[in-house]
């Protein structure tokens, strides 16, 4: 044991033996904690900190421009339903209407006559079963854009799953 290794302090008629080497080494510690800060720099972390504060600001815009889209598309899909309902209410009167007048006139129209008419009302149809379909995918692939964003996926991994969407700003 070498005189270094320890310190001998008076407090009044007492004396107290209290060893060196863990007070150097907080010394050191301190040391290199001010050499850390000093290096790096104060005003380098709060411009880091600033920085990453507003990318989550701007993130969260993003999120609360991508659920007013959200909620505004589902607004209009809701809106479809009825409308097709309706379309497909209107087309059977019509088709009714046809069959009473096929009925009632004795003239004898044959089939040919009435192609035409047949084979634009099967496309009407058909195009309608397309819009259906179509909007049952647009709300199937809202309902996964709405799970992701609950979830916590970012928004830059979704916008990447979904490369047509475009986000409308409001002025």
């Amino acid at each position: 044991m070498a005189d270094e290794d320890y310190e001998i302090r008076e407090s009044g008629d007492e004396y107290e033996i209290v060893p060196l080497r863990p007070i150097r080494s907080l010394e050191r510690r301190l040391d290199e904690m001010e050499k850390t800060v000093s290096s790096a720099g104060i005003p380098q972390i709060q411009s880091l900190i600033s920085q990453i504060i507003e990318l989550i600001k701007t993130n969260q815009r993003l999120i609360d421009e991508i659920i007013r889209a959200d909620n505004e598309l589902r607004n209009e899909l809701s809106k479809l339903p009825p409308k097709i309902d309706d379309l497909v209410s209107n087309m059977k009167q019509f088709m009714e209407i046809l069959e009473k007048a096929g009925e009632a006139e004795t003239t004898g129209i044959g089939p040919e006559t009435l192609k035409p008419l047949s084979d634009a009302l099967q496309k009407l149809t058909e195009q309608n079963q397309k819009i259906i379909d179509g909007n049952q995918a647009i709300v199937q692939s809202l309902d996964s854009i709405n799970r992701k964003l609950r979830g916590g996926t970012p928004i830059s991994s979704i916008m990447s799953q979904y490369p047509g969407l475009k986000i409308r700003r409001e002025g």
